[in-house]
């Protein structure tokens, strides 16, 4: 996976950072709180694709401000010299791309006077202007009303000599409104944002008129500030669509809003944090991690704190299967990582988020039940009866620990391949330079369970039966029988 490492010093509020973020094709989405320097980042991020850090001034920096991006080993310096200019110490590094800033950073309304004017004397008129491409109509007409015929009017200059005549950089777009024309600057935020970015994503992705060998950078900040909620989900699966589609295609998001960070995997998930001026970043975190908004309105009777996703499995499982959800409201969420939980459990504790009638629980995995500071381990806790499923499965298959169950697994769920076939391929694939660790193990096994149709879900969900049938999870039970049951 390509990497692109950032260092910001003295810009606005950030006095040092040095953050790596992926720079591989998929959506990757920047959180925190307000303040925490989420737009410096993302104007930074933007130097990469055009002269963004022009747009900062005297009082955003300082004489020994800089930013330096580093990506396959090239490294590039941009630095403030005392003309007042940026300059590169390093490679050149610049990609294709789009950078859709904030309200304070947009060029939105710098554009706007120009051709407001032209309207207005006459110079642009139906006949410098065209339909616009139907595919760029639609798509917009779906994402910010759910039709396709919205925006028919749609339309934008000729051509670019009809645009140099008119003195004009770009060729904006147009609607037609009670017989007068309106700019894309004049219309709503959301309208303007969503035709400059469907404008590049078109031209560029879709119709390729860049080389496919080559990234496309996409950054859009605070996307929640121009866009309804419902538009914000159908922009994102429209996103989503194309990246799949385009192995090219990088996005960079930046956002607080719920509804962008539900529709994200946690690994592709940053949260800035900023401690006077000293930033850093927290990966792999779990949507309810990040905004807190775990339930709608509604505060369960108990909430259980999970590690990851399999762990809620696991602990749904059993709640199932001795009936411990009966006359009771039980909410089970996976939230990344033990420190964060336990970070959470706390803050959720301290703060009586949920009022003083639901009662937290951090369940945690087996193997670090030793980890836990004194404070830490005031919270109500419990331990799995496994270190992690990942582990497990690796002792249990990897290293045939328990031969039995190793039997039971083996011929209860890999009827195709045997699991001495497929521990074969994976130590090939370490001698070939793989990583021989427990998740690397793991999804070489879920990649043969899915090959021959087996959900992951299931998987784990029929694991949950054979490991209480075949490891001693009687603690485990009780001591969870005695906080749920009356």
């Amino acid at each position: 996976m390509d990497t692109l490492n950032i260092k910001i010093n003295n810009i606005k509020n950030i006095v040092s950072a040095d953050i790596e973020f992926p720079f591989d094709n998929g959506i990757y989405t920047i959180v925190g709180s307000n303040g925490c320097g989420k737009s410096t980042i993302m104007l930074c991020l933007a130097q990469l694709i055009s002269h963004q850090l022009d747009r900062l001034t005297n009082s955003d920096i300082k004489n020994d401000s800089f930013v330096e991006f580093e990506i396959s080993g090239n490294k590039a310096k941009w630095v403030h010299n005392r003309f007042g200019r940026w300059t590169n110490k390093g490679s050149y590094l610049k990609f294709n791309g789009l950078y859709e800033g904030s309200l304070f950073y947009g060029t939105r309304f710098e554009d706007s006077t120009n051709i407001e004017q032209k309207i207005a004397s006459g110079q642009i008129t139906e006949q410098e202007i065209v339909d616009a491409d139907d595919y760029i109509k639609k798509q917009m007409s779906y994402i910010l009303h759910g039709d396709l015929t919205h925006y028919t009017s749609l339309k934008r200059i000729k051509n670019k000599y009809v645009a140099q005549q008119l003195a004009i950089k770009n060729r904006p777009y147009f609607i037609n409104v009670d017989g007068r024309l309106v700019s894309q600057y004049r219309m709503s935020s959301g309208e303007c944002l969503l035709v400059s970015l469907l404008h590049f994503l078109y031209n560029s992705i879709v119709r390729r008129s860049l080389p496919e060998d080559q990234k496309v950078f996409v950054l859009i900040d605070e996307l929640e500030l121009a866009l309804h909620p419902i538009a914000v989900l159908r922009l994102m699966d429209f996103l989503k669509d194309l990246v799949k589609e385009h192995s090219n295609l990088v996005v960079y998001l930046s956002t607080h809003s719920p509804e962008v960070i539900r529709t994200i995997p946690p690994i592709d998930l940053f949260k800035i944090n900023n401690s006077e001026g000293i930033v850093s970043v927290e990966t792999n975190c779990y949507p309810s991690y990040l905004i807190r908004d775990l339930y709608s309105n509604v505060s369960p009777d108990f909430l259980l704190l999970v590690e990851d996703e399999l762990a809620q499995i696991v602990v749904n499982k059993i709640l199932s299967k001795y009936s411990l959800r009966t006359t009771k409201l039980i909410h089970c969420v996976p939230v990344g990582g033990w420190q964060n939980v336990l970070t959470l459990h706390r803050e959720l504790y301290s703060k009586k988020v949920l009022g003083t009638n639901t009662t937290i629980v951090s369940i945690l995995d087996g193997d670090i039940a030793g980890n836990l500071n004194k404070e830490q381990k005031k919270l109500t806790h419990l331990f799995l009866p496994i270190p992690s499923v990942e582990k497990f499965l690796y002792n249990v298959i990897k290293e045939n620990k328990n031969p039995k169950l190793r039997r039971i697994i083996n011929d209860k769920y890999f009827i195709v391949q045997s699991l001495d076939e497929i521990i074969s391929q994976y130590n090939k694939g370490t001698l070939d330079g793989g990583s021989d660790n427990n998740k690397n193990f793991y999804k070489k096994l879920i990649f043969e369970l899915t090959s021959i149709g087996t959900k992951e879900a299931v998987f784990i969900s029929g694991l949950c039966d054979d490991i209480i049938e075949n490891i001693d999870v009687s603690k485990f039970i009780e001591s969870i029988k005695k906080l749920l049951l009356p």
